[in-house]
């Protein structure tokens, strides 16, 4: 009963307060892009089962985490973090955590705003904002699969990352076999092992509705598979808050919002190498 009202009580505030561009009613109640089974078969379409890159690194190597960028009217912060990403020497490529957009039509200025002067990659994960007004058609055309890995090759040896489609709230059951399949057939490959995902595995409000957080159950299986593979970091965004723990030998992190309208917004320089992880926190 609490939850309908929670929701209600949502819907009613949008309605009274939001503009038809920056809010998709339908998508509060269920995320109006595609449903994750069919994102996850056009994402595996689109890569084609290989890696989407090879970045070259030394084998101490550090990269640039933010999340929840939420491009508007404005997306200042966001570029800035990528050009302190490109100009840095010490770093080999960013990450943003989903939530990319919170307009309509919004995902080209995105695509823009990451793209600017700079050979460096960036990855993008996509969050439930970005499914609003049908957005993973634009996700798609403009920024390619929601589920895939790339490599850093160090040298002596490779590191994987793999980006999970957590935006509808659950990985689906497509996804979640093919997860463990990838993990059982090639973790044994690299040294270290990072999983990126939008949606908090732990977090346990519900106010965000359909997106708001995962089942329990499905936590419970990622968090022991997870734990089997000797998965080194869980990245994590969604919530707008910092989170850090270690369960089962996995780092599970969230980083907070990166949007122009956060009090304090924040980004995450992270290396890796033999010896192990080392975070340093900034804010913008």
């Amino acid at each position: 009963m609490l939850q309908m009202v929670k929701r209600f009580v949502v819907v009613v505030a949008a309605l009274l307060f939001a503009g038809c561009n920056t809010l998709d009613i339908r998508g509060l109640v269920a995320p109006t892009g595609d449903v994750v089974n069919n994102r996850f078969q056009s994402s595996m379409s689109l890569i084609g089962g290989e890696s989407v890159a090879t970045v070259e690194a030394t084998e101490s190597y550090m990269f640039y985490v933010a999340a929840d960028p939420h491009i508007g009217y404005t997306y200042d912060n966001l570029q800035s973090f990528v050009e302190l990403m490109q100009a840095d020497a010490a770093a080999s490529f960013g990450i943003v955590l989903g939530d990319c957009t919170d307009r309509r039509d919004a995902m080209a200025t995105y695509v823009e705003a990451i793209e600017s002067d700079g050979d460096k990659p960036m990855f993008s994960i996509i969050g439930n904002h970005d499914l609003f007004f049908s957005g993973w058609d634009d996700f798609r055309e403009l920024l390619g699969p929601s589920v895939y890995w790339f490599e850093v090759d160090y040298g002596s040896g490779r590191d994987l990352f793999i980006a999970l489609d957590s935006a509808s709230g659950t990985l689906g059951g497509k996804q979640m076999r093919w997860l463990k399949d990838f993990l059982a057939a090639n973790r044994k490959n690299y040294r270290h092992c990072t999983v990126l995902t939008h949606t908090n595995l732990f977090y346990t409000d519900n106010s965000q509705t359909s997106s708001g957080n995962m089942a329990m159950e499905e936590t419970h299986t990622l968090v022991e598979l997870f734990s089997r593979y000797n998965v080194t970091l869980c990245l994590q965004g969604h919530d707008h808050f910092r989170e850090d723990l270690t369960l089962g030998g996995v780092r599970y992190t969230v980083v907070g919002t990166i949007r122009d309208e956060a009090k304090r917004p924040e980004y995450l320089l992270i290396r890796l190498s033999g010896g192990g992880v080392e975070y340093e926190w900034r804010y913008m």
